[in-house]
């Protein structure tokens, strides 16, 4: 039995990787999980989707039955095996309106601009893929605006009568960036499927290698790049366009040499990116008015220019979706289901708005004592969990940290992560040679309390997801330098009592002893691996990493007994009750 009586609308997100499942009921989110997280595969790429776990995860967690849900929707790009179980019932909608609804339904706003980019969506009337959408949402109704089709698009070699992500066509920056980060290398899955060339790129990596770069290649790309009047564009990539340079760019070049080439490269992408962007935008304002401004689709977890359009258009808020990507559909699915096709009304959005990404179950004392029991690792419950890692930090310590349901997104926002102390320059290299295993060149993120986020940071809204990037205070750059990128910016959580509980009394905590409100946070992983989930998973990763401690909700966990009964004997908060009561 299903422990609310209300509406029930199921979403599922994805296409042919980041599957993904949420459950709104009432008009509230309930739950939301990544099949990454539940079936331990980066991008869920490669699983059966007959067999997708997630919508299962959600249906048990608010204690329902699939009979229970009322509307199930997914987007049309979304494989075929992935909604088999729910093929009589299913409603599919396009790529782009599945994004837009993901972020404009969960957001603040009752009136909102809404900008969609991807690296490709829907198939449109055969005539092109999806690959930015605008468009105005007002209530329960979202009115397209305006699209940029991509054309000689590519199929994924599993039906030439549907076209995923992974169909690459010209005019789509999500295409473009997606090319670069092949050419430097960041790809994390790649093959071939009769004979159609298909790979998954890491596009953060390029992000963050843009800042080492010069404009050395930015004429290049702004050749094969036409600004339209009416906010739209045209980018040539296929056939004799932008990609053949792109593809040989790096030919020849080894060492220090090509490092700095593809600096150069990705510099030129990210420009490339952020001056559409920033056109787009102010015509999107100009035509429409608004000074909100909502964002999705893969494109928008481009935090660097999500921070431009923040600074240098008229628009004066932005939310975007936390999880941006093909999972975040999931979200955008279930509010369609509800207000669109259910027809229910959308009430008080600055009330009901979705104020964080903690959308994953909780786990109990009894589970996590059981998880604990079972690992063989030292542990004590303590009283002040949060004033026990503060003090950790504050003594240059890595911690795991683990409280509450998981993040429903990309990034770890203080309920699965790893947290250090952002005043010690050294840390980032701490973190990845002993943790994380990352290239050199990737920032680390600073959390900081939300009252004090003017103070360190160019930053005059809220930015609860770490999607914003933002330029720290030159006068405090020498403060928090662990969490300074080479261009002297940073990809900033604000943090708040109400939304992040224990997180943001941690940081507090960490304030009050050391004068600075801000910690840094990365995700609890290692490169390449989903963000745990489970207390099982977190206590594995622990036992075999280099951090130093773990905290998971109020228990305090060692490597070994001595560092543990060391820790008690140490620290005056660190009192509570031994493993063996």
């Amino acid at each position: 039995m299903r422990g609310n009586t209300g509406m029930l609308t199921l979403g599922l997100g994805g296409s042919n990787h980041d599957f993904a499942a949420c459950l709104v009921s009432d008009g509230v989110i309930a739950a939301g999980i990544e099949e990454e997280r539940v079936r331990r595969v980066k991008y869920s790429v490669g699983v059966n989707s007959l067999f997708n776990e997630s919508w299962r995860y959600c249906l048990d967690m608010a204690q329902a039955r699939l009979a229970d849900v009322d509307v199930i929707v997914a987007d049309d790009t979304l494989l075929a095996p992935a909604y088999f179980p729910f093929r009589k019932r299913i409603h599919l909608i396009r790529h782009h309106m599945a994004h837009a609804a993901s972020t404009f339904f969960p957001s603040p706003f009752e009136r909102a601009a809404i900008l969609v980019v991807d690296g490709a969506g829907s198939l449109i009337d055969d005539q092109g893929v999806e690959t930015l959408t605008t468009a105005v949402g007002e209530g329960t109704t979202i009115t397209e605006l305006s699209k940029v089709l991509g054309t000689n698009w590519s199929t994924d070699g599993l039906s030439a009568l549907r076209v995923y992500q992974a169909g690459d066509s010209d005019h789509s920056l999500g295409y473009m960036y997606k090319a670069v980060s092949k050419a430097c290398g960041f790809v994390l899955y790649e093959n071939e499927y009769e004979g159609r060339h298909w790979y998954l790129s890491e596009d953060g990596k390029t992000m963050g290698l843009a800042p080492y770069g010069t404009p050395r290649y930015c004429k290049q790309f702004r050749d094969y790049l036409t600004l339209l009047p009416d906010g739209r564009y045209e980018l040539h990539l296929k056939n004799g366009g932008l990609l053949d340079f792109i593809e040989h760019a790096l030919d020849g070049y080894t060492g220090d040499e090509r490092f700095a080439r593809a600096a150069d490269l990705a510099y030129a992408a990210q420009d490339t990116l952020e001056e559409t962007l920033l056109h787009v935008a102010r015509r999107l304002h100009a035509d429409t008015g608004l000074t909100d401004l909502c964002l999705a689709g893969g494109v928008a977890l481009n935090c660097v220019a999500n921070g431009r359009l923040l600074r240098e258009t008229p628009f004066e808020n932005v939310f975007v979706q936390p999880a941006a990507g093909d999972g975040g559909c999931a979200v955008g699915n279930a509010y369609y289901g509800y207000h669109v096709i259910a027809g229910r009304p959308r009430e008080k959005p600055a009330r009901t708005a979705q104020r964080h990404a903690y959308l994953g179950r909780t786990y109990d004392d009894g589970e996590v004592r059981a998880a604990l029991d079972a690992c063989g690792l030292p542990y004590r419950k303590v009283d002040e969990p949060s004033r026990i890692g503060a003090e950790l930090l504050a003594q240059g310590k890595l911690l795991g940290w683990f409280t509450g349901g998981a993040e429903f997104g990309p990034r770890a926002l203080g309920h699965r992560s790893i947290l250090a102390d952002p005043r010690r320059a050294e840390m980032k290299d701490i973190i990845n040679a002993r943790v994380k295993h990352r290239e050199p060149f990737r920032p680390f993120a600073p959390a900081v309390l939300r009252e004090h986020a003017a103070d360190y940071f160019d930053l005059d809204i809220e930015s609860p997801y770490m999607l914003i990037v933002a330029p720290v205070r030159p006068e405090k750059q020498g403060e928090v330098p662990a969490i300074v990128h080479v261009d002297g910016t940073a990809r900033v959580q604000t943090v708040t009592a109400e939304d992040n509980g224990a997180y943001h009394g941690l940081i507090e905590h960490f304030h009050r002893l050391t004068g600075v409100p801000v910690v840094l946070n990365t995700s609890f992983n290692d490169n390449g691996q989903p963000i745990v989930e489970t207390p099982q998973q977190a206590l594995e990763f622990y036992g075999g990493s280099r951090l130093d401690w773990m905290i998971i909700e109020n228990y305090v966990v060692a490597h070994s007994a001595d560092d543990l009964e060391a820790l008690v004997s140490s620290l005056p908060s660190a009192t509570g009750s031994p493993a063996t009561d």
